[in-house]
């Protein structure tokens, strides 16, 4: 493994309790990290993992697989390449952002994976955001597999749980399923806030003062004598003549001599106050355009959003979940604390205001419209500003979702628990699983945790003429610690198949087992699936 960072551990955790030979390569860790990491079992040796003799010193010719888990695609891949100069055959694993640089990876360079962190755990918080329950566990087939208690009398559901002993059963679940809308929806929201931006109440208020105004000079001029002095009869004036005779005496262009003197002394003051209204309309007008544009700058959003999602950080992770979250059709507001940041530009396009600011001041919350937020998702990169932001957020909105990142789980279990944040997840936590399933080779899909182990969730296909080819599945869950969880033949998957069902060559089998038993299915009676 080179880099050793929270996810590191964890990954080199999991492959030591499977009964792997983990050596670290890191280049100045924390101690606490370092500590850790032998305490679990792995070998760390200290140096920079990106210089190829440090590798060839870990043992990496006798390697069967690297795993690259520093957050630095390019340097990922380049020591990738190094790697398999040194060993051709090593099985690699790398941690990706750019997914078409990943895509492309896979297909050129054999026998490798690439597994993203955020992408593993950003549709969790938006799934999370959005109220819809999705359990961290094993994804196999399309459906989530979770530990859960045994369940007697559950034989007749096809979906129920499969007991596994120890009093535990495995369920397959149905994940979490974003809501997809109309991007036309999401158009209509945006032009309708910018709509209401320009719909000042200062121009409002403003209009409705001139309004009255101009309807209180037509009806004193509408009433006054001698005004057109040259007019055969000396009475008021008719009401088109009186709204002709307001708007010239607005811009001082009538003659008042042989009007009486209140009416002067009236259209003076109109005068004054004409050109007062004028000009504040003028500079209302300029404010709310340029103030717009300015406000669009800085990220803060265009009117009074409601119902919508914030976002608080524009990392890896925050900006994967805003993805999501548009794609499900609901209204996104984030922020940023760097102007660069790498995704504001690429949010804003998208139509999402983003306000550059630090997310844990109230000001900044106020400013996208928390309080009236359907949830409010804290994605930085630092547990504690994740945790102030996530307090100040539910002090300005009691009834929101609260959902945190937090690196550390313990942190993260009490935080929830007597902070009262809806959900506090550990991105590393999440994407834990790809990386063991990764490193371990083709055909393992996840893994689940039990309470005192961990198994493995697999794909294999029944070769003809092998051991399995015929047998039962009884037969097969007789050689060890393995459960068949469904069969697979064509496009028709079969969940919690008859104990007493033949096996057949060319089909497809999801087991759940323990690492010994995976090992001996593959090497005696089943060949694993290969990758697409």
């Amino acid at each position: 493994m080179c880099g050793l960072e929270r996810i590191s551990l964890r990954v080199a955790r999991a492959l030591v309790q499977l009964g792997e030979r983990v050596t670290i390569v890191a280049e100045d860790p924390e101690p606490a990290l370092l500590r850790d990491a032998r305490r679990a079992g792995a070998r760390v040796i200290e140096g920079r993992w990106s210089d190829v003799a440090q590798l060839q010193a870990a043992g990496l010719e006798g390697a069967r697989c690297i795993v690259l888990t520093e957050n630095a695609d390019l340097r990922n891949v380049q020591v990738a390449l190094a790697a398999r100069e040194v060993n051709p055959h090593v099985r690699v694993v790398l941690r990706m952002f750019n997914a078409e640089l990943a895509d492309r990876a896979t297909r050129l360079l054999a026998n490798s994976r690439v597994v993203s962190t955020s992408a593993e755990a950003a549709p969790y918080f938006a799934a999370a955001a959005l109220g819809m329950a999705a359990a961290p566990s094993g994804l196999a087939w399309g459906r989530h597999v979770v530990v859960g208690p045994e369940v007697p009398g559950a034989d007749g559901d096809v979906f129920g749980p499969v007991p596994i002993g120890e009093g535990e059963s495995l369920r397959p679940l149905e994940p979490p399923v974003l809501p997809q809308r109309r991007r036309h929806w999401r158009r209509v929201a945006l032009f309708r806030r910018a709509a209401l931006a320009v719909l000042d109440p200062r121009l409002a208020i403003l209009g409705t003062g001139v309004a009255l105004l101009l309807a209180v000079s037509v009806a004193v001029f509408h009433g006054a004598p001698g005004l057109y002095p040259e007019a055969a009869q000396q009475t008021g004036i008719s009401w088109l003549n009186a709204l002709v005779f307001t708007a010239t005496t607005a811009y001082g262009n009538t003659d008042l001599t042989h009007a009486e003197w209140g009416v002067k002394l009236y259209a003076v003051l109109f005068m004054f106050a004409a050109a007062l209204g004028l000009a504040m309309t003028f500079g209302l007008v300029a404010d709310v355009l340029v103030g717009a544009q300015i406000q669009e700058a800085l990220g803060v959003p265009r009117g009074r959003m409601r119902n919508h999602v914030v976002v608080l950080g524009l990392g890896n992770l925050g900006f994967r979940t805003t993805l999501h979250l548009l794609a499900a059709g609901v209204q996104v507001a984030a922020c940023d604390s760097r102007t660069g940041g790498r995704f504001v530009a690429i949010a804003r396009r998208q139509g999402v205001p983003v306000l550059i600011a630090d997310a844990n001041y109230l000001d900044s919350l106020r400013a996208l419209s928390v309080d009236r937020a359907r949830a409010v998702v804290a994605a930085t990169s630092d547990d504690l500003a994740n945790l102030e932001a996530a307090l100040a957020a539910r002090e300005l909105n009691p009834e929101a979702r609260v959902i945190t990142r937090l690196f550390d789980q313990d942190l993260a279990e009490r935080a929830q628990e007597q902070l009262h944040i809806t959900e506090c997840r550990s991105v590393s936590l999440l994407a834990t699983p790809a990386f063991v399933a990764a490193a371990l080779g083709e055909g393992v899909l996840s893994i689940i945790e039990r309470s005192r182990c961990l198994w493995l969730l697999a794909e294999a296909t029944i070769r003809r003429g092998c051991d399995a080819d015929g047998r039962t599945i009884r037969d097969l869950e007789a050689d060890g610690d393995l459960r068949v969880l469904a069969l697979r033949e064509g496009p028709v998957t079969r969940w919690r198949p008859s104990r007493i069902e033949r096996l057949q060559a060319g089909q497809e089998v999801l087991v759940a087992c323990d690492r010994d038993a995976w090992e001996r299915l593959c090497s005696t009676v089943v060949e694993p699936v290969a990758a697409d």
